[in-house]
């Protein structure tokens, strides 16, 4: 771990967090049948399982990192209950809320699942397993007392990645020591920390600005120097910060940064903001001269003013107030103009399409007589197939029948013997014919194929 990020530990501030999500598995259905004195042909009575618990993420605007996440990365969903005879349903695994901060990004597999930007907003980040029917859901005029019942669904499980950019109108971004921290303490009621020596600040702080009746949301952006972009400095880790901003205020020291002269370091800091995102080329930048008490300032303010003809060119002081009221009034005049970047786009569905098959299933040979098939809703029906039932077994093999899972086999050479992988569990494949009472098709060997669900399937 690099000093760095020790320190932003030790700040309390984590603007990331990796989160392993697994929603409760849905409670397993019920096959019962109805047995009371002097009621014969009671029928079927199976009970349907509760569904499991799903996990949301909710934005609060009463928190500001994503520290407590981040320190409990592991999260599981209460499992759901199972049915009952008597036709009584299992109880629902209760839903679990984790309270994020505003301004929270979720992804998964690099894809956009949710930008929660305003506080109270909810997203289901994993759903909870549907629950298994009873045997009483298969009753039909055909078969009056079916032995079927199906298991739980189990619930999402997949890695998640939460990614915090904060919300304000106005970024104060410079070279350290050019004054951000101070100007923020005295627009604002926010106190960070102020010193005389480079990154005195450690992470973003943020205070609203109250101003002749209005209102904004300011940001002091730390750690931006010459190469911020490739990580020098404290800008690489914040940086994605100032891409929320309607506009951004660059605060020069009259003074410069150790060699480098007032006048670069403007081109400087403006060349690391549009390496770092094409978005940052576009906003609105108001340039700030600050500490205007000392005597380079009004000259640096002059040449500024000369190299970029079409700003205008503030001459404040962040310590004394002069300057600063004529300042907010010109971000006040702005800012009512600058359209809000929708810079996070949620994908239109809760999976990414990268990770969804097309079509219903595919088959693939993955070595000598070893086949294997994939798909959403397969997989589904293998984990929720109770194979302890033999009409359960018969039904699977109508369902492959149907959906053409036999034919598709054929085609790509799949012969007797061979053996199939669907959903985590292995089939051996035969063609020949089933005999009375026995599946047929494919031969249950009861070997796990994959472990990383364990007892879910």
């Amino acid at each position: 771990m690099t000093k760095i990020q020790d320190h932003r530990i030790a700040s309390g501030f984590i603007d990331t967090a990796r989160v392993y999500l697994k929603a409760g598995k849905g409670g397993d259905g019920c096959s019962s049948f109805r047995r009371e004195k002097y009621i014969p042909y009671g029928g079927p009575d199976g009970g349907h399982g509760g569904r499991g618990g799903s996990i949301w993420f909710e934005a609060s605007a009463n928190i500001t990192t994503l520290a407590e996440i981040a320190c409990h990365p592991h999260i599981t969903g209460p499992d759901a209950s199972p049915g009952k005879g008597n036709r009584k349903d299992g109880a629902y695994g209760e839903d679990l809320t984790l309270y994020v901060p505003c301004g929270t990004v979720v992804k998964r597999a690099g894809t956009v699942l949710a930008d929660l930007k305003e506080h109270g907003q909810r997203f289901m980040a994993a759903r909870g397993g549907r629950g298994g029917r009873g045997n009483t859901a298969f009753k039909t005029r055909f078969n009056t007392a079916p032995k079927i019942s199906e298991l739980g669904e189990p619930g999402e499980v997949y890695e998640a990645r939460l990614e915090l950019s904060v919300l304000a109108d106005v970024g104060f971004v410079g070279l350290p020591n050019a004054g951000k921290s101070t100007l923020l303490s005295a627009i604002s009621a926010a106190r960070p920390k102020i010193a005389d020596y480079p990154f005195t600040t450690l992470n973003p702080n943020i205070g609203m600005v109250q101003h002749k009746g209005k209102s904004f949301a300011a940001a002091d952006i730390p750690g931006l120097i010459e190469g911020a972009h490739e990580g020098k400095g404290l800008g690489v880790l914040f940086l994605k910060h100032i891409l929320r901003t309607k506009l951004l205020v660059h605060l020069v020291d009259p003074l410069g940064f150790g060699a480098m002269k007032p006048e670069k370091s403007v081109r400087v800091i403006e060349k690391e903001l549009k390496t770092y995102h094409p978005l940052l080329a576009k906003k609105t930048i108001i340039l700030a001269v600050n500490k205007s008490d000392l005597p380079e300032a009004a000259g640096v303010q002059e040449a500024l003013a000369k190299k970029f003809k079409k700003r205008e060119v503030f001459l404040i002081s962040a310590a004394t107030g002069k300057g600063v009221s004529r300042l907010l009034d010109h971000i006040l005049k702005l800012l009512p103009s600058i359209k809000q970047e929708d810079l996070y786009q949620a994908a239109a569905q809760s999976q990414p399409a990268s990770l969804q098959p097309k079509g219903g299933f595919s088959v693939a040979l993955e070595a000598e007589g070893v086949f294997s098939v994939k798909g959403a809703k397969v997989e589904k029906l293998i984990a929720m197939t109770n194979f302890n039932q033999p009409d359960s077994w018969d039904r699977l093999h109508r369902i492959f029948k149907t959906i053409g899972m036999d034919k598709a086999l054929r085609k790509v050479g799949c012969a007797d013997g061979d053996m199939v992988r669907v959903g985590g569990k292995e089939f051996q494949w035969s063609d020949a014919v089933p005999a009375p009472g026995r599946p047929g098709k494919f031969a249950y060997k009861y070997k796990k194929f994959d472990q990383e669900y364990g007892d879910n399937y």
